[in-house]
């Protein structure tokens, strides 16, 4: 069903009637939202990237061949970060659980320039293909159906298209669904610890990738 289609508008209508935000509460510009992770598109792309995944693993199995190559690196318990067997300590090391590092070297391929129509040969005979066509299907069902629609007002459904989610404390600013809360909501010692070092990241910033890359008060 197309939501342009006359038949989606009375739908619409129907589902959002009587119902307020689900996220701020309010009961102004509603609209039905369908969380991403239940999209037919989603749904798709899921099973593929697991189906990929594992392929990988069976052709590393199947056409390739490593051999292990010791990098003259190694860690112990006093010193865990790998670093030259020949560097001098300061004080005695510490040898318990002393580790080799070694690295693997691809020394044989049979497959290889054939991995892209090896991984659909194994698609169809592992009947992924046929199942993924079944889940979308059965996805797309479902999110025409509204089962795992929720309504939420214009402001929360623009947040939600750019990964953000109401603060759960004040439930008036949006936040990064990586953190807890919202800057203004964080306890003084984390947001202490979080303007320190957005300002050693403006002093330093070669050291950027240390750093968070954006605030917690970001709104749509």
């Amino acid at each position: 069903m197309k939501r342009t289609s006359k038949e989606w508008k009375v739908k619409r209508a129907e589902f959002i009637t009587g119902k307020a935000c689900a996220w701020c509460g309010s009961s102004e510009r509603l609209c039905v939202h369908t969380p991403g992770a239940f999209s037919p598109a989603e749904v798709r792309s899921g099973i593929y990237s697991l189906a990929y995944t594992r392929f990988r693993e069976v052709y590393r199995l199947k056409y390739q061949k490593f051999e292990h190559v010791l990098t003259g690196k190694h860690h112990h318990k006093s010193h865990p970060a790998w670093h030259k067997a020949s560097t001098v300590h300061k004080a005695e090391p510490d040898h318990t659980d002393l580790e080799e590092q070694c690295i693997e070297v691809l020394v044989e391929d049979t497959g290889e320039g054939n991995f892209k129509q090896l991984y659909h040969e194994w698609l169809e005979e592992n009947g992924i293909k046929e199942l993924i066509e079944d889940e979308t299907r059965k996805a797309e069902e479902e999110y025409a159906s509204l089962e795992h629609a929720i309504v939420l007002c214009k402001r929360c459904h623009f947040a939600s298209l750019k990964g953000m989610e109401l603060c759960p404390v004040c439930r008036k600013k949006y936040k990064s669904s990586r953190y807890e809360t919202c800057f203004d909501c964080l306890p003084d010692e984390k947001k202490n610890d979080f303007l320190e070092s957005q300002k050693e990241k403006e002093e330093f910033p070669n050291n950027s990738e240390r750093f968070p890359d954006k605030s917690f008060t970001e709104e749509p």
